[in-house]
């Protein structure tokens, strides 16, 4: 996949924020690229400087929430749980994902 510049990015999800593609296909994929691109929101190394480092603080929070809970639903399995706090497996669990 190639580098997606912040606006770029911005772009694609905006374009398919009412129907996201499916995440396997190819279109979902980059929607997927994208969609975290806007979230991480810092600039790329080829980032000219002009916008601020944390361009995701500058989106509308209504639509904050909604790209962090589309991100969430579109992430891959999390063996680990979706825990608040991002605890990490405890031993003795179960990974094998079956």
């Amino acid at each position: 996949m190639t580098h997606l510049d912040w606006e770029d990015a911005l772009e694609i999800v905006v374009g398919f924020l009412e129907a996201p593609p499916s995440g396997d296909t190819e279109a979902g994929k980059r929607f997927d690229q994208a969609l975290f691109r806007v979230l991480a929101g810092a600039p790329g190394a080829d980032h000219d400087g002009a916008m601020p480092v944390d361009a995701a603080a500058g989106l509308d929070p209504s639509l904050r929430e909604r790209l962090d809970e589309l991100a969430r639903r579109r992430a891959h399995a999390n063996p680990f749980g979706d825990h608040p706090d991002g605890i990490g497996p405890t031993l003795g669990m179960d990974l094998s994902g079956s």
